[in-house]
């Protein structure tokens, strides 16, 4: 698959599953991996299908069917909406995560970006006042609170975080202390 055949991918990747197609039928990723062009067409042409059988009180009854026949017979958007991709339902798990670490001002500040993987999962990054940025597994923040991650980041960097009435304060490496 191309970069720009991905980035087309990842888009629309968490509508997919949230409308019920399943990204691992052989079936599905065949379809996908041999569209050569009008690929976010597609995409887009299902999700309008989509929202037009919500409007209308209907419900797809195979979504992967629906995802091939969208291919093999060229389906067209109709009534297309860009808003339609930023529906809350189809937001990632690293968007969502991410959009709940913004509201916690220190994390705002240390984390660089949150970014999905290809098929699944993703990667935070984070800043280092000491040099390079570093990652932590999306999963494995997800299993911690928010406390336990700046605990972990304070591990990682030997940078010590202050808290003083509700704003935080780095210091330099623990071991220069």
């Amino acid at each position: 698959m191309s970069f720009v055949h991905r980035e087309i991918y990842l888009k629309y990747k968490y509508a997919l599953i949230c409308i019920g197609v399943d990204l691992s039928n052989d079936d599905v990723i065949n379809c996908i991996e041999s569209c050569n062009y009008d690929l976010e067409t597609r995409f887009q042409a299902i999700l309008a299908y989509w929202y037009w059988l919500k409007d209308n009180e209907r419900e797809i009854i195979n979504p992967n069917q629906l995802l091939i026949n969208a291919f093999y017979q060229e389906w067209k958007p109709i009534g297309w909406k860009e808003e339609f991709i930023n529906n809350e339902r189809f937001k990632s798990p690293a968007r969502k995560w991410w959009d709940e670490a913004r509201k916690v001002d220190i994390l705002n500040s240390l984390i660089i970006d949150v970014v999905d993987n290809f098929w699944s999962g993703g990667k935070i990054v984070f800043k280092d006042p000491n040099g390079e940025p570093w990652t932590m597994d999306l999963e494995r923040a997800m299993d911690m609170s928010w406390h336990d991650i700046l605990e972990h980041y304070q591990r990682v960097t030997g940078i010590i975080i202050e808290s003083h009435t509700g704003r935080f304060i780095l210091r330099g490496s623990k071991n220069l202390s």
